[in-house]
């Protein structure tokens, strides 16, 4: 399986939280070698150029800022940078 580095960051606020456990959810379904990194640290989404939390990124892109997105659209991203 091909080694990718999936990424929440947020404030720590609910919504960053709940996106982190929704990525993490569906990191395992696909794969239960998937992990997923949580960080709170400020400097760190500075650093992917993020404006607005919270931020899903994949090998050091991001795929949402700003907002919880469905399921499916987890699912697909995680997929596609699987393939």
């Amino acid at each position: 399986m091909k080694n990718i580095r999936i990424q929440v960051l947020g404030s720590g606020c609910a919504g960053c939280k709940r996106l982190h456990q929704n990525v993490v959810d569906i990191a395992q379904k696909i794969s239960p070698e998937l992990t997923v990194e949580y960080s709170t640290d400020i400097l760190e989404i500075a650093k992917l150029g993020a404006m607005s939390s919270p931020v899903f990124a994949i090998n050091g892109k991001i795929i949402t800022a700003g907002k919880i997105p469905e399921a499916g659209e987890i699912e697909e991203e995680i997929r596609k940078h699987l393939a």
